[in-house]
C-alpha cells in the first residue's frame, strides 16, 4: 500500500510469465447486467476483451464475443434484446444485439478517454456513460449510435444508476469523493453531495422507490498505519453510503461495515433487491458478499459521518448482517426479479456465482472459462487484491493503488521513517499514493527514494504499510510479475500517428529550456532520473532528505500532485510551491509558456 512502491528511474526487469493464459485467457468478469425477467445476463470479461451471454436459470454460457479493449461496464435493456458495453482502454461504447443464443456488435460510439460506467433506459433507446478522464457523463442515442449530450460532473466519475422513473442519474465521482445527481430531461446537474473522506466509489444503485441512492465506498480516516489505529478503524474503513434523491437535502448517511478484529476489505459492487428487503455488497479484498437484511428492523444510519466500527445491533445474530464467503474477488452484483437470488461476477473465479439471498449461502457458479493453471503474474495479482494479508484484513495493496494505478488519496504509512503521533491527524506526514504503472522501471522507490530494492519495498509494504506477515520470496516475485503486466491506456492528448498539438510542441521547447529546465530531473524514457533532489518542499522532521522525481509518463491522470497531494492540477504544480523558477528554472514563465508547458506535459 501507499508510498512503498513509488516509481522513479529506469531498470531492466524480466518479462512476466503469462504462458498459462496464452491459449485460453482468464475472463476476469468485472461487471454484469441482468434482464428484467431474469433470463439473460451479460458479463464484461476484462482480461479476455469479451462479453459473455449467460442463461442464469440454466447455468450455462450461450455465447461469447470479442468486443474491445478492457470491457469494464455493461447494461441491458429490460427485454434483454439490446446490450451496451463500455471499454476502459478502447474509449468507446459497443452496442450489442442480443439474440436467443448469440451476441453481435452492431455499432460503436467513441465516447472519450476511459469510460468506466454505463446505464441504459429500460426501452433500450438511450445509454448514459461516465467518462473518467474527461470528468463527464455522455448521453448516447443507441438507435442512431451517436452522442446527443454531455454534462460535466466530478473528478473521475465511475458508477452510475438511472432512477426508476428515468428522471435522474446518480453518479459516483471517485477522485473528488462526490455523488452527483443529474436531471436527464435537460442533462444538467441538480446537486452534488460531497462525501467526507470518501474514496474508491464503484457500483452505485437507487432503491425501488427512487427515494435514496447508494454507494459502497472506502473512507480515509487519516491516521498512521499502526496496528492500534488499524484495529480501531482510524486508518480507513468500509462504508455503505446513502444519499437523498427525492429531497433537496445534501445530508448523507452512512453505515460502517467493519467488525473489530475481522474487517471487510475493498467493497466494490452494490445491489438492492427489487422488493427492498436486501442490500448486497461485494467485498473483493475479503472474498465475500455482505447481505444486509432491511426487513428485520431499520438500519442504524448515521448522518454526516460514520462510526469507527459496525453498529453492535447488526451483530446480534438475527440475520440482519451476513457475510457470505465466495472466494476469489467478487466485483459487481445483480438480484433476480423476485429478490431471492443474487448473482455475483467474480474476477478471480472466472465465474458468475449464484447466492441464495434468503439463506445467505453460495449455491452455485457458472464457469465463464479460463486456464486451469495460474501464471506467476496471476498469482501476484491475487496477492495484490488480498486484504487478508493485512492486519485483521482491513485493506489490500489495491485499496490504495486501485487497479494498479492510484485513488487520489494520501496516507501516513510510516514508510518515510516517521509519523505523526496525534490521534487527531497525521496530515504532516501523509504521502500521496503514486501510480504503479511502470513501477518496475522507475527505481529507486518511495517518495524520498531511499529504497533501492523493489523486492525490499514489497516486504515493507506488506509488513509496515499493511502491518501483515512478511511475504515469501515467491510471493514477492509474483507481485512484481503482476506489476510488470500493468499497462497504461493510450494517451488521449496524442494523435493515432503520435502527433501532438502546436501548443504542446511549443511546450516541449519550454520543458527543456533554461527558463524551466524540467529535464534537469525529469529525463529518460520514464521522465525521471532516479536521483534524489532538494526541491524546497522538505520538512525539518524528514528522516530522508530530498525527493525522488516521479515519472511524468501519463501525468495528465496522476492528480493530485506532489508528495503530499497539495496540488490538485498541473497548473497548481507549476504556479505553486513547485514552480520551475523555485526549483531548477532561471525565470518565471509567462502565461503563454505556462499554458504550452501544461499541454506538453499532458502528452507524455
Amino acid at each position: 500500500m501507499a508510498s512503498a512502491m513509488l516509481p522513479a528511474s529506469p531498470g531492466d526487469e524480466a518479462a512476466p510469465d503469462r504462458s498459462a493464459e496464452a491459449a485460453e485467457p482468464h475472463r476476469s468478469p468485472v461487471a454484469l447486467a441482468l434482464s428484467a425477467d431474469g433470463t439473460r445476463l451479460l458479463t464484461a470479461n476484462q482480461t479476455a476483451n469479451s462479453v459473455s451471454l449467460v442463461d442464469p436459470k440454466a447455468g450455462m454460457v450461450l455465447d461469447e464475443i470479442p468486443t474491445g479493449e478492457k470491457p469494464c461496464a455493461v447494461a441491458l435493456s429490460a427485454d434483454g434484446r439490446r446490450g451496451a458495453v463500455a471499454h476502459w482502454f478502447g474509449y468507446d461504447l459497443a452496442i450489442l444485439a442480443v439474440g436467443d443464443e448469440g451476441l453481435q456488435v452492431v455499432s460503436r460510439v467513441a465516447v472519450g478517454p476511459e469510460p468506466r460506467g454505463v446505464a441504459m433506459t429500460p426501452d433500450g433507446s438511450t445509454a448514459y456513460v461516465t467518462v473518467g478522464v474527461a470528468n463527464e457523463v455522455v448521453r448516447v442515442d443507441l438507435d442512431r449510435a451517436e452522442i446527443t449530450g454531455r454534462v460535466a460532473v466530478g473528478r473521475e466519475p465511475r458508477g452510475l444508476a438511472l432512477s426508476p422513473d428515468g428522471d435522474r442519474l446518480l453518479v459516483g465521482n471517485n477522485r473528488s469523493a462526490e455523488m452527483t445527481i443529474v436531471r436527464t430531461a435537460d442533462l444538467t446537474v441538480e446537486r452534488t453531495i460531497p462525501i467526507r473522506g470518501g474514496a474508491n466509489f464503484r457500483q452505485v444503485a437507487i432503491d425501488p422507490t427512487g427515494e435514496f441512492g447508494y454507494v459502497a465506498n472506502m473512507e480515509n480516516r487519516g491516521l498512521a498505519t499502526t496496528d492500534r489505529n488499524i484495529d480501531l478503524g482510524w486508518v480507513l474503513g468500509q462504508r455503505l453510503t446513502r444519499v437523498p434523491l427525492a429531497s433537496a437535502e445534501d445530508d448523507y448517511a452512512t453505515q460502517s461495515l467493519d467488525p473489530q478484529g475481522q474487517a471487510v476489505g475493498d467493497v466494490h459492487g452494490l445491489a438492492l433487491s427489487p422488493d427492498g428487503r436486501f442490500i448486497a455488497i461485494a467485498a473483493g479484498g475479503t472474498h465475500e458478499v455482505l447481505l444486509l437484511r432491511t426487513d428485520r428492523g431499520r438500519l442504524p444510519w448515521r448522518t454526516g459521518g460514520a462510526r469507527d466500527l459496525i453498529h453492535f445491533s447488526l451483530l446480534g445474530g438475527d440475520g440482519r448482517f451476513r457475510r457470505v464467503p465466495v472466494g476469489g474477488r467478487p466485483t459487481e452484483l445483480a438480484f433476480s426479479p423476485d429478490g431471492t437470488t443474487l448473482y455475483a461476477a467474480n474476477y478471480f473465479e472466472n465465474a458468475v456465482q449464484v447466492i441464495d439471498a434468503e439463506a445467505g449461502t453460495l449455491v452455485g457458479a457458472i464457469d465463464l472459462g479460463g486456464p486451469q493453471e495460474l501464471s506467476l503474474a496471476r498469482r501476484g495479482e491475487m496477492l495484490f487484491h488480498d486484504a487478508t494479508r493485512s492486519f485483521n484484513q482491513w485493506y489490500s495493496c489495491n485499496t490504495c493503488h486501485s487497479e494498479g494505478h492510484l485513488n487520489g488519496e494520501q496516507w501516513d504509512t510510516m514508510n518515510d521513517g516517521w509519523h505523526h503521533f496525534s490521534n487527531i491527524s497525521s496530515i504532516e506526514s501523509k504521502k500521496d499514493v503514486p501510480t504503479l504503472r511502470g513501477v518496475t522501471r522507475t527505481g529507486p522507490w518511495t517518495w524520498h527514494g531511499w529504497q533501492s530494492s523493489l523486492e525490499d519495498a514489497m516486504v515493507e509494504s506488506f509488513t509496515k504499510s499493511m502491518q501483515g506477515k512478511p511475504p515469501t520470496n515467491e510471493e514477492v516475485q509474483a507481485v512484481i510479475a503482476f506489476l510488470e503486466t500493468l499497462e497504461r491506456p493510450r494517451n488521449p492528448f496524442v494523435g493515432p500517428d503520435g502527433s501532438i498539438s502546436e501548443a504542446a510542441e511549443r511546450g516541449r521547447v519550454v520543458f527543456s529550456s533554461p527558463k524551466a529546465a524540467c529535464d534537469t530531473c525529469h529525463s529518460g524514457p520514464e521522465f525521471t532520473d532516479g536521483e534524489i533532489h532538494l526541491v524546497g518542499l522538505e520538512d525539518r522532521r524528514d528522516v530522508y532528505k530530498g525527493y525522488n522525481p516521479p515519472t511524468l509518463v501519463g501525468v495528465y491522470d496522476h492528480d493530485p500532485y506532489l508528495h503530499d497531494g497539495r496540488a490538485r492540477t498541473l497548473r497548481d504544480v507549476l504556479t505553486g510551491d513547485h514552480a520551475p523558477d523555485l526549483v531548477t528554472g532561471l525565470g518565471e514563465l509567462t502565461e503563454q509558456e505556462l499554458s504550452d508547458l501544461i499541454e506538453y506535459l499532458k502528452t507524455l
